[in-house]
Formats: structure tokens, sequence, C-alpha cells
């Protein structure tokens, strides 16, 4: 059966279009809370590790040790987000930014510092409602072991180093002020911190890589220690993320091929007519 030239002519040019114009790029936001928290309680005994699964977040060092050297004063916190599942694959992150609340607001005015984390670790039941912890409960995260095995603590998944295996590169880093009082938001942000960005763009490239951020403040000296909600508390800690979702290639080539074709078609038919 002939096609009307007049259907032939306007399947060349809806292809065309689709073929020179590129598919428009969509501009997106999303908020995520965390999938997982915990806090590293610095305890170098493997049968007394400490944990706070699912209590607040600290950071910093309390005054267990006073001004001497740390030996079980260090917190630092542990969070993690799941990009892969929350933006489709293959988008480009434009933005990020991380935002936690500061309970406390004391202990003076320290950066506090993000560092990708390099291997998994666990949230356990754990739970005390201030910085010493509880003992670690089944699959937490300690200061010496990822998770944690109750019945038998030595053969615990270790760290390979005590305290957590981190990037060594700082992601982001954010003055936590206490002359503002309890209850304060404080932000991390990929306008001040271009490897936050580089952080989430990696985790949505390679989800299998994504074991979030390690949050570290002053460890220099005793009582600096930071708390910070967690994800058991209200507002839990949020990151927003911003994205340009790219088409699927097939779309794209799909499209470009109706083009080809479409142009094909009526370059044969106007061959045909000419003979």
């Amino acid at each position: 059966m002939k096609v009307p030239a007049m259907y032939r002519t306007y399947l060349f040019w809806i292809g065309l279009v689709f073929l020179v114009v590129p598919p428009s790029l969509n501009a997106a936001v999303v908020t995520l809370n965390p999938v997982k928290d915990n806090t590293l309680i610095q305890q170098s005994d493997p049968l007394l590790q400490r944990s706070n699964g699912q209590g607040d977040i600290f950071i910093g060092r309390t005054n267990q040790d006073g001004q001497g050297p740390a030996t079980i004063s260090i917190r630092r916190g542990l969070v993690e987000f799941d990009v892969a599942n929350s933006i489709p694959a293959g988008s480009i992150i434009t933005s990020v930014t991380l935002t936690m609340r500061d309970v406390m607001g004391l202990n003076g005015d320290p950066v506090v510092y993000l560092h990708r984390l390099l291997g998994d670790w666990g949230e356990g039941a754990s739970f005390q409602n201030g910085g010493q912890g509880d003992l670690a409960k089944e699959g937490d995260a300690t200061w010496l072991y990822t998770f944690f095995n109750v019945a038998n603590p030595t053969a615990s998944t270790a760290w390979i180093n005590p305290g957590g295996d981190f990037s060594s590169t700082v992601s982001g880093s954010a003055t936590i002020f206490d002359d503002l009082g309890a209850g304060q938001l404080f932000s991390w942000t990929s306008a001040n911190n271009s490897q936050l960005l580089a952080d989430v763009q990696s985790w949505l490239n390679n989800p299998s890589t994504n074991f979030g951020w390690i949050i570290i403040g002053d460890e220099s000296k005793g009582q600096t220690a930071k708390r910070f909600n967690s994800s058991e508390s209200s507002p839990q800690p949020s990151l927003v993320i911003s994205y340009t979702a790219i088409p699927e290639a097939s779309s794209i080539a799909m499209l470009g091929t109706m083009g080809l074709l479409g142009g094909v078609w009526l370059r044969v038919s106007r061959s045909r007519r000419m003979n």
C-alpha cells in the first residue's frame, strides 16, 4: 500500500526534530533521611565496646579523659543515605546539602568535618540518652568493629583502623557555633564543599560503594563534644539533592532512528517520482 506523501513528510519532520533537538532534561530535587546512623565510642577493650544506634549522634570529645590523651573520650558519628534508590540512574547531581540539628549548643565552636566511609557498618539496638553510649548490641558499629557480634565479640568484623575506615579527603566542613543556643540547624553544602557533590554522584553511579559519611569534630582536647539529632529524633538529618535526569540512551536512539528512517523514506519516494 502506498503511503500518501503528506504522511511521509510528516513522519520525516517529526523524526528530524527529535534527532536534531535533544529531549528536554528534567531538573528535580529530593530530600532524603538516613537509612542508618550510629556513634563510634572510643574503647580499646573488645569486651567493653559501646555504641548508640538508637540514640543521638555524638562527635568530638567528652570530658572523660580530662585534657589528657584520649583513651575513651572520642566520639564519631556515622550516617548513610540511600541515593541510588531515590534518584534515576544516569542523573547528574547538581547540588547537595546535608542539614543536622545541634541538640545542646555547648562546648565551643568547632569545625566539624565529613569524610566518605570506605566500608559497611551497622546500626543495632543500643541506646543511651547521653554521650557515654550503651553496651554494643548485635550488629552495632563500634570503635573496633563494623558489626558487633554479642555472642563472640572478638569474632566481630573489625575496622582496618580503630575508629572507622574513611577517606583522608575532607568531603565537607561546617562550623558549629554554640552561641546560637540549643536546637540550631547547621548545614554542609556542595556550594562550599565540592567533594560532597562528587561523593553523592559516585554513590549514584556505583551504589555498592555507598557507606555514607563519618562525622568528626574537635578531637584535640577534652569537652568538645557536639550532639546532633539522629534518625530516631525530630527533625532527622536531611540530605537535599538537586539533580538533572538524563533520558535513557535507548529512547534517544529510537527517536534518532525515526528521524533517519523518515529521511530515507522521503528521499526514496522523491527518487521514484522523478523516475
